[in-house]
């Protein structure tokens, strides 16, 4: 008898140490060897039960603080590993050295700052997400030589600059994600040994332009993502290898020209694949390569009227197609006797400028810059009256008055991103009545006050990454002139109706890594002009039919890290301008009949890491595959999760016969 019980608790151990035992509040999916713990109050890494043939672990919207390599040798088949929106702080040099089968580690949205030598040398990564940290130096000795990586997103993060050493390394790179960070310059060089990368994005980022060679080696770019930068030119011979480029987004710059030639290699381009939307256009006889270029070209561009003239003032509003060159010629003349006076005017006078800040003097008014941490106040003291930018970042700036922004009545850009700001006066804007646009980035903001954003024509107004839990409509004022609202990583859980039929002349509306678990049906129906919505990083679980039926010029939709498992057949009828649409991380398992019909040639998705069932249901989403393989990025890891003979599988292997015998063996 005793014996007995000794052979039973064994076998016990290893079958829980194999495959039937789960971690407390987790899900453990045996089948397919994945593992989830999904927004559950854990403190620490779930070593306790977790199958040893674990082949994917995703462990999110947790408390976890550290991870050790000693708590990854319990699942040696590791190939994916989803840690984000926890809290680590840090990660050990060998991290990896027990996981010799991972490709794929996704560390989104924790407090990463540094990390060690050597840390991704062990594994044999192909996709590395770090996207959303506090990281502000990266090191080429995270990385070995010749590293296997296809996929590098450091998005989000606190980046000045990227060394050449660490793109030396990435050799087989086709993915490159430096979005929302602080970069200044990127060294000319840097990404001569990319040759195979096919996505770029540096958007929102401090550019104020980039080297001629830059780009000369990746021809096989596809997608250039160059917005919300400070642009001002480009080399004439920028674009010269991107003959295979389909979109370049170069909107919300500071670009008033751009040199003869620039656009003649992008032969390419997807239809209204080109945006130069939101940039201080002057319509002078430098514009006329750009005039003409357009109204040759007018398919290539998205919403070509958009692109106006932000000056001479005879022509300011006008838009660019709209002009002759006789119009542009006219002014040529009239705006060189404008600069002579202008020029001998500043001569006459000696500019000033505050403490700890730096300034300059262009034609169009001064520019501000002061990032000294040691700045507390506003810099009041030698502030030009005549500016027209004023950036304050990563200072200690806490608090601003609507008394510091009236000497500077021509202000129309305000950047006041990474400061300890903690509240802002109702009346802030009230002297600055030519603001157009407002970054509030990284701040300390939980509460705003009535009004406050209803004194100025503000048309981008940003608010990511601060700590405001409720938006409220009485915010802004009716028919809002904002064309772009960014409230992504705070703590919504809501969105106000009002405060969306407010702004009737919205484009770009950013609500990303917030706590948003539903949306209204309704709260997007007065956006009639949004081309982009981004919704990636909530607790979204289903969206209503109708949710963007009155948003026909749709061209980018992120859904991405969200809970969703389903969505309705209708839910994408009828945008016809739809590009891109990111599904990636959620927890489907099918895709209904009709809901990819009415997408075009140019249409790109991702539906990598969901649970797909291949069962007599995946019939639809396995067809539209075989037809268009084209229009799906990471086709190859769109894998079958269920049933157990398919596990694994590629969908877009599967043949009819297969998922036929698999409906007869069901029923």
């Amino acid at each position: 008898m005793k014996s007995r019980c000794v052979l039973a608790f064994l076998w016990l151990a290893y079958f829980c140490h194999g495959t039937l035992c789960c971690p407390p509040l987790c899900k453990c999916y045996r089948r397919r060897a994945e593992v989830v713990c999904n927004d559950v109050p854990l403190t620490e890494y779930p070593s306790a039960g977790l199958p040893k043939n674990t082949t994917m672990l995703t462990i999110q919207f947790t408390n976890i603080t550290s991870i050790s390599e000693q708590q990854l040798y319990a699942t040696p088949l590791l190939q994916a590993l989803h840690l984000y929106k926890n809290h680590l702080r840090s990660l050990s040099p060998n991290l990896l050295s027990g996981v010799p089968f991972l490709n794929t580690l996704d560390l989104t949205g924790n407090k990463l700052r540094d990390l060690p030598a050597d840390i991704f040398n062990h594994a044999p990564l192909r996709n590395l997400v770090l996207k959303n940290n506090l990281i502000e130096e990266v090191k080429a000795e995270w990385l070995p030589d010749n590293s296997s990586i296809n996929w590098l997103d450091l998005s989000g993060n606190n980046l000045t600059k990227v060394p050449v050493a660490l793109f030396q390394k990435l050799p087989h790179l086709d993915n490159l994600d430096l979005a929302n960070n602080r970069l200044e310059k990127i060294a000319a060089n840097s990404l001569d040994t990319l040759t195979k990368l096919e996505r770029l994005n540096l958007r929102n980022n401090k550019l104020d332009t980039l080297d001629a060679s830059l780009l000369q080696n990746t021809r096989n770019l596809n997608y250039l993502l160059l917005s919300m930068n400070k642009f001002n030119k480009l080399p004439h011979n920028l674009f010269q290898e991107l003959t295979q480029l389909k979109h370049l987004s170069l909107e919300d710059n500071q670009l008033s020209h751009i040199p003869a030639g620039l656009l003649e290699p992008l032969s390419s381009l997807d239809e209204e694949g080109l945006d130069l939307s939101n940039n201080p256009w002057m319509c002078d006889g430098k514009l006329v390569y750009l005039q003409r270029w357009l109204q040759k070209n007018n398919k290539t561009v998205f919403l070509p009227e958009t692109i106006i003239c932000a000056g001479p003032q005879s022509l300011m509003g006008r838009s660019v197609m709209s002009l002759r060159e006789r119009d542009l010629n006219l002014h040529a003349l009239k705006m060189n006797l404008w600069m002579l006076l202008t020029f001998t005017a500043l001569a006459e006078c000696a500019h000033s400028c505050p403490d700890l800040c730096s300034c300059s003097f262009p034609p169009s008014g001064a520019e501000v810059v002061c990032s000294q941490s040691s700045l507390t106040h506003f810099p009041e003291d030698g502030l030009p009256s005549n500016t027209t930018r004023l950036s304050i970042q990563s200072t200690n700036l806490c608090t601003i008055t609507a008394t510091h922004l009236s000497a500077v009545p021509l202000l129309n850009d305000l950047q006041l991103y990474h400061n300890n700001l903690t509240s802002l006066p109702s009346d802030l804007l009230k002297d600055v009545p030519h603001l157009n646009t407002l970054d509030l980035t990284g701040n300390h903001l939980v509460h705003l006050p009535p009004n406050v954003f209803s004194h100025a024509s503000l048309r981008s107004l940003v608010l990511r990454n601060n700590l405001i839990e409720e938006a409220h409509a009485e915010w802004t004022p009716g028919n809002s002139s904002l064309t772009w609202l960014d409230l992504s990583g705070n703590r919504l859980t809501d969105v106000p109706v009002a405060l969306l039929q407010k702004l009737p002349n919205l484009e770009n509306l950013d609500l990303s890594d917030n706590n948003l678990h539903d949306l209204q049906p309704d709260a997007l129906k007065n956006l009639h002009r949004l081309e982009t919505v981004n919704l990636a990083g909530n607790k979204l679980r289903s969206l209503k039919p109708t949710m963007f039926t009155h948003n026909p010029k749709l061209s980018q939709l992120f859904l991405q890290e969200n809970r969703l498992q389903e969505l309705p057949a209708t839910l994408l009828q009828g945008l016809q301008r739809l590009d891109l649409l990111l599904l990636n991380q959620n927890q489907m398992q099918h895709l209904p009949p009709g809901l990819l019909d009415e997408t075009k040639s140019s249409f790109r998705i991702i539906l990598t890491g969901n649970p797909w069932a291949c069962d007599e249901k995946m019939e639809y989403l396995w067809k539209w595959l075989t037809v268009h393989p084209q229009n799906v990025l990471f086709l190859e890891k769109v894998k079958c999760a269920a049933p157990e003979a398919l596990k694994q599988q590629q969908v877009i292997s599967l043949t009819d016969i297969e998922l036929g015998l698999h409906k007869i063996q069901n029923e």
